[in-house]
């Protein structure tokens, strides 16, 4: 048995591994057959298959470049690295020494790799985040980042795809190779003594026994859920979207994975390298996705009229991983969540041009402008003292800090517009579902409430109730029957219905109190109730 082969069936005992399906099953063929790793050992030398990517360097950025390419096994040797492995704790040391490295302005993370064995990945993965706490961190999938690859990949500011990548194949997979049959045929049999039941379970030369098997896939359960976790928070999406629409193990080709979610745009290395470095121009911004709607406290009442996806987008709760702001005052946009970049590195530099009179670059100011506004007050930072400054100096800090807060309130205001839109459009709409369920259109601010409050099966209840309520009454005027009739049995009818309907949307109201804020809600309606 050859050094390779021996490694590569160690990695498949009873490993954990996030990789695409059909390469666990060629990598299993590969152990099993000492030819096809001999074949690979006399074609392939380090010259082919090592593929290390060197700096950028343009218009005084400095762009890191770190490869993710081949087959993700823990602390996979030097020479496996030659024949299309790839070790994860060289990965992480790599994005480690660019993150840390303060001539690196960005990051760009070449990935190529099918997946691998979770052990290690994490460290990964863990390394990319701290690389995006202190500069951008860009994933260029060219052309595949599956399982163990997309969970590292999930990790970076933002992901682009080649028209062909292949993403996705979420998921975890133990394999099991039993070579007992093939043992008992060469006369040979394998005994294996353990001082305890679930010792050393799930070896080579014996059957998976049922004991094996529950071990393992309770492993493979645990390590799903700290995938799935892993994927929501570097994506900024709730868990049970990544569980219930994105680990099916599907993969998606090119801009099927942006329409899904799982990558932000189309394009190349070359590209991104060239945006990066000023030499592409930059594209515009995408608005940020809307909010699930399982965090959307507007999307589960289901009346209508329920909330438009704008009014849904100011006024989702905070999911268990929201986005971040966006950082402003560089030339490259910045993904949540992540440090700011040049800004930070760069704003102790800019402010001592600024003390010393010279005059900034446009990028400078717009980095100042973003790092003013950044701190939300007319106070610049790092204890400047503007009547210590040049005249002009003064003059491009005072404006920094006028256009910072002219942009504050308006924002301010858009958001106090909106908002009151929103209400007077929302108060309109439910007036008028409460008309045409025979309710007075004052009973339409309950109604309100009640779709804020309850669940979509309650406030479908509670309509249902009150158009049973208005139904009667219009069968009673229709069939003759009397005034007194109908104010005596229906209005008490109706006045039971909306102190039920207040006490829902109210938890903790007592019967009383409901009964006297109905009463007031609408005097027309207490004026027939006392008349009884």
């Amino acid at each position: 048995m050859s050094k390779n082969t021996q490694f590569l069936t160690q990695a498949l005992s009873g490993q954990a591994w996030a990789i695409k399906d059909s390469m666990l099953d060629h990598l299993q063929q590969l152990a099993a057959s000492g030819k096809a790793m001999q074949a690979m050992e006399e074609t392939v030398t380090p010259e082919v298959t090592m593929q290390k990517l060197p700096l950028v360097k343009q218009n005084g950025r400095s762009v890191g470049l770190v490869t993710f390419h081949g087959v993700v096994i823990n602390r996979c040797p030097e020479w496996a690295t030659y024949y299309g492995y790839l070790s994860p704790q060289t990965f992480a040391r790599e994005i480690r020494q660019l993150a840390d490295d303060p001539t690196v302005t960005s990051i760009v993370v070449s990935i190529d790799s099918p997946g691998g064995t979770v052990a290690g990945t994490v460290e990964a993965a863990e390394a990319v985040i701290y690389a995006r706490s202190k500069k951008r961190v860009t994933a260029v999938v060219n052309d595949m980042a599956c399982s163990a690859a997309y969970w590292v990949a999930a990790q970076c500011s933002e992901i682009v795809v080649s028209p062909t990548a292949l993403t996705g194949s979420i998921g975890v997979i133990i394999s099991h190779m039993d070579y007992s049959k093939a043992l008992n045929d060469w006369g040979v049999v394998a005994t294996y003594i353990r001082s305890a039941v679930k010792k050393a379970l799930g070896q080579p030369y014996e059957p998976l026994s049922d004991v094996a098997k529950a071990e393992f896939q309770a492993m493979v359960d645990a390590v799903y859920a700290q995938f799935i976790t892993a994927v929501a928070k570097g994506r900024r999406k709730a868990r049970t979207v990544v569980a219930e629409q994105w680990a099916s193990g599907e993969v998606w080709t090119g801009a099927d994975a942006i329409k899904a979610g799982l990558a932000d745009r189309v394009g190349t290395m070359s590209t991104i390298i060239g945006e990066q470095t000023g030499a592409v121009p930059l594209p515009e911004p995408s608005p940020p996705p809307p909010p699930d709607d399982e965090e959307d406290p507007e999307a589960r009442a289901s009346p209508p009229p329920t909330a438009s996806s704008a009014d849904a987008e100011q006024n989702a709760s905070l999911t268990e991983d929201p986005p971040a702001p966006t950082e402003a005052g560089s030339s490259i946009p910045i993904s949540a969540p992540q440090a700011q970049e040049e800004q930070t590195m760069n704003i102790k530099d800019i402010l001592a041009k600024v003390q010393a009179g010279q005059a900034l670059t446009a990028e400078e100011r717009n980095a100042l402008n973003a790092h003013l506004d950044s701190q939300g007050s007319g106070t610049p930072a790092a204890n400047v003292d503007l009547s210590q400054l040049s005249p002009e100096a003064r003059a491009i800090v005072e404006s920094a800090q006028a256009e910072a807060a002219a942009a504050r309130q308006e924002a301010q205001t858009a958001q106090t517009t909106a908002n009151t839109e929103r209400d007077n459009r929302l108060n309109r709409e439910f007036s008028e579902r409460a008309v045409a369920l025979g309710q007075p259109a004052a009973f339409g601010a309950t109604l309100r409430s009640a779709s804020e409050k309850l669940s979509a099966e309650e406030y479908t209840a509670l309509e249902q109730s009150l158009n049973a309520t208005g139904a009667q009454q219009k069968l009673l005027s229709e069939s003759g029957s009397s005034k007194d009739n109908r104010d005596s049995g229906n209005v008490q009818a109706d006045y039971r219905t909306r102190v039920a309907a207040h006490i829902k949307a109210n938890p903790g109201t007592s019967r009383a109190d409901a009964g006297r804020a109905v009463l007031a809600a609408d005097p027309a309606f207490a004026q027939r109730y006392r008349a009884q």
